[in-house]
């Protein structure tokens, strides 16, 4: 009897794309594209020749919404380029899917269902349920956002840059920000405003509230308190306050003789919570991050693993996951098998899942330093480790060694990013989701030595 195979099915139904598929070819479609368009003479500024090997990097890094630049964003783009390169972040912020879905809405269409799972995939969500209300909401979220951040900082960039000037930097840096792109205009870094808490704290809270999560504004904005929210919203909420509160107390102390030197305790109080947002995928920076100590830049680096939360715009592995991972080891310690939090059980699938994303980011981090160190071993492996790092958690914090990359370490690098923002477990279902077929097969348990 011959048994049926997915190679016995029409060539049309063999060709469909799957989910992941479709996810990733997407936004690889809209780097190549940007890539393109930043070739244009139109796009550099003039006297400026862009090649489009560099085109190809800013149009990743603002699609993957890394921030990591291998030119100056303001003195090498046009009006032309950087407003494809702010169309860029946005796409890469909200996801290609839920941006093209915008034009259904415009058109008054049905969304149909095969668009809704696309949507659930890209969104990282649960179930197709309200999926189109939820994006209806993000949408409207993100201009209020990105709206109430172009208006402050345009209040306070017109008196200095005229008001069109000042509106063009308020909105780029608000939806930089917003979308946890961390690109700027300003040559890379933010030293100039190193005293002004306008500026650093608008960025600092539309970068927390981008790193949220979608279904977490979703989550708050029905239930208006923490008792009634979903466990994943409760976990980001926690997990994120408990980074936030260690990383500004660590680096308030840690720093105060180094990095912080001779600032004055409200700007260095300042400082400090920046330097520990921005780590959570936000890149957007005020200090050298070479001047901070090997343990401040130590944890830099962790919270730039960690990022921000699932569904949001921001990279990494998660702060849920992490949270996840912590509480494992916690209660395995105490000799418990569960993991219980907020009087919910996290189920040991999920538990396995995250382990299973923790290894694959931290194997992609380290083989992606491990590449570059072997392509130019001139470059101090510490800077190396903290470029990859930023990469695959589509951070944008440099030691300033990205312009220095040779063309084979750019690949590596736009590489991690592509995996940062689209997920390694995207990319891999994309990949394999049809050749492993179904497991028909257990092999009976057995015991080995661990630890």
């Amino acid at each position: 009897m011959r048994h049926y195979s997915a190679l016995d099915a029409p060539a049309s139904q063999r060709r469909r794309l799957t989910p992941a598929q479709v996810i990733v070819f997407g936004f690889l479609a809209v780097i190549l594209s940007g890539a393109v368009l930043l070739s244009l003479p139109l796009a550099a500024n003039r006297g400026v020749h862009v090649s489009f090997p560099t085109a190809l990097f800013t149009s990743c890094s603002a699609t993957c919404i890394t921030g990591l630049t291998v030119v100056d964003t303001a003195l090498t783009w046009s009006v032309f380029g950087r407003a494809v390169i702010l169309c860029l972040i946005q796409i890469g912020g909200l996801g290609f899917m839920s941006v093209t879905t915008v034009f259904f809405f415009a058109l008054n269409k049905r969304i149909d269902l095969s668009r809704r799972i696309l949507l659930v995939q890209s969104m990282n969500l649960k179930d197709i349920e309200g999926v189109v209300r939820l994006l209806r909401h993000v949408l409207a979220g993100t201009v209020i956002a990105e709206a109430a951040g172009a208006i402050v900082l345009w209040v306070r960039f017109a008196p200095e840059y005229g008001a069109l000037k000042g509106l063009e930097l308020g909105i780029f840096h608000s939806v930089s920000a917003f979308c946890n792109a961390g690109i700027d205009l300003f040559g890379g870094d933010l030293s100039r405003f190193a005293d002004d808490a306008v500026v650093l704290l608008t960025l600092t809270f539309l970068v927390l509230f981008g790193g949220l999560g979608f279904f977490v504004w979703e989550d708050i904005w029905r239930n208006r308190g923490f008792r009634g929210l979903h466990l994943h919203s409760k976990l980001v909420l926690a997990v994120s306050g408990c980074l936030l509160g260690f990383g500004f107390v660590f680096f308030l102390l840690a720093e105060r003789n180094a990095a912080f030197a001779g600032m004055p305790l409200p700007k260095a109080a300042l400082a400090s919570l920046f330097q520990t947002v921005m780590p959570r995928s936000g890149g957007f920076t005020v200090i050298d991050q070479g001047a901070f100590t090997g343990a401040g830049r130590l944890v830099t680096t962790v919270l730039m693993l960690i990022g921000g939360s699932a569904g949001s715009a921001a990279g990494g592995i998660k702060n849920v996951t992490a949270g996840i991972l912590f509480l494992s080891a916690v209660r395995f310690l105490r000799g418990k098998s569960n993991v219980s939090v907020f009087k919910r059980t996290i189920p040991q699938r999920q538990i396995f899942t995250a382990l299973s994303i923790m290894i694959m980011v931290l194997t992609a981090w380290l083989a992606g330093a491990a590449a570059i160190a072997l392509i130019q071993p001139d470059i101090p492996f510490g800077s190396v480790l903290f470029e990859a790092a930023s990469a695959i958690a589509t951070c944008g914090l440099s030691h300033g060694v990205t312009e220095a990359l040779a063309p084979a370490s750019r690949a590596v690098v736009m590489l991690l990013m592509f995996f940062g923002r689209v997920g390694i477990i995207t990319v891999g279902m994309a990949a394999f989701i049809n050749r492993g077929g179904t497991e028909k097969t257990k092999h009976p348990d057995t015991w080995v030595m661990m630890g």
